[in-house]
């Protein structure tokens, strides 16, 4: 996968954004932060029953019109099936890269699909059984991957993303090349940008402007309350939000900050990262409507904080609708803004425990 994206925050949210394009983007960014491949599992996986490749075009016997995929996996983690799986095809994976590499004028795209079993999928534009052939005859594991026939090449998708790039401006979040589409991630304000995308690219791409899917964003609901769990009231910290502005345009971005205190008489020590991103909420109520939807990637901050000590931390904030029957953007009104801020504990050596410090609500109108 191939992917553009701006980012300027902490990374849970990256990882958040990431797994909205193509969620084996998260396991190869950790195993690319982690080193080696993990060891392999020891033998070829088993397809499961009923998931046999039907024969065609010509005598291919990997080849698929559609490919079988869910439900999905759970496990990710570092010595979890997946993993090890895939680590025990990446030779497999580097073999397909050169072969499709030396056939740029037919070769589409290769990568891991991993329900309802771990193998890889490889796309062809045309002579499909003369590169099944040639696939079977140089891989470890002839039999652990799957040919589809793909309307564009990786050169032609790679240039309708840079169209795509070009196009969209300021209001692109992300475009990458998925599994057999061009993803596309717009700001909440690019409805007109979409509607160009989805005009002139047709099926080739999925779009997702906000939280929502485009051109029907009433086929999913977002639940913006569970972008941050297990909020703690038991501390002695608190959270006091600041905006740079009290207006925002509907779709728009906004910035601040958020200042952590310690209010009590011992010293605490304070683990997070730099930014935080806030989230709206219907004025009044306990209704989250709304939140910073774009990808981040920041930096960790902390110390230890005596009574009375206060460390600062940058805000990014976003008018991205989580309900469809309030559009793409919130409408304009008025709002409360409220800052999950991240705490990190070490319980012991092996994880971190995260839970959230809420600020006191702060308004903030969205106008036309």
């Amino acid at each position: 996968m191939v992917l553009v994206a701006s980012c300027e925050g902490n990374m849970a949210s990256l990882r958040r954004a990431a797994a909205r394009f193509e969620p084996l983007l998260v396991v190869l960014m950790a195993a690319a932060c982690t080193g080696a491949p993990p060891p392999p599992t020891g033998g070829p996986a088993s397809p499961s029953p009923g998931t046999s490749a039907p024969i065609g075009p010509g005598d291919c016997p990997n080849y698929v019109d559609i490919v079988e995929t869910g439900p999905d996996p759970t496990d990710f983690s570092e010595n979890g099936p997946v993993v090890r799986d895939q680590g025990r095809l990446q030779g497999d994976v580097a073999a397909m890269q050169t072969y499709g590499s030396a056939h740029p004028d037919e070769f589409t795209s290769v990568r891991f699909e991993n329900a309802p079993w771990v193998r890889l999928v490889i796309g062809f534009t045309g002579h499909i059984q003369e590169h099944c052939a040639a696939l079977r005859s140089i891989l470890e594991f002839p039999d652990e991957f799957q040919v589809v026939r793909l309307p564009k090449t990786a050169t032609e998708l790679e240039d309708i993303q840079q169209a795509i790039v070009a196009l969209a401006g300021q209001h692109l979040r992300a475009v990458g090349i998925g599994a057999e589409t061009i993803d596309v991630q717009l700001r909440a304000d690019g409805i007109e940008i979409a509607r160009q995308i989805h005009a002139t690219y047709g099926d080739l791409r999925v779009i997702q402007v906000g939280f929502l899917p485009y051109p029907d964003p009433a086929s999913a609901r977002v639940d913006c309350s569970g972008i941050f769990k297990d909020v703690i009231t038991d501390t002695t910290l608190r959270a006091t939000a600041r905006l740079e502005v009290t207006q925002v345009v509907t779709g728009a971005d906004f910035r601040g900050s958020v200042t952590i205190t310690n209010a009590g008489s011992d010293l605490v020590d304070f683990e997070s990262g730099d930014p935080m991103t806030a989230v709206l909420y219907q004025r009044g109520t306990d209704e989250v409507v709304g939140a910073y939807e774009g990808g981040i990637g920041g930096v960790g901050t902390g110390g230890t904080l005596g009574p009375g000590g206060t460390i600062d931390i940058g805000v990014l904030g976003g008018t991205a609708s989580c309900d469809p029957s309030l559009g793409y953007a919130l409408p304009p009104g008025l709002y409360d803004v409220r800052v999950p801020v991240e705490q990190y504990a070490h319980p012991d050596p092996n994880g971190v425990v995260v839970t959230y410090l809420l600020s006191d609500p702060v308004p903030l109108e969205i106008t036309p």
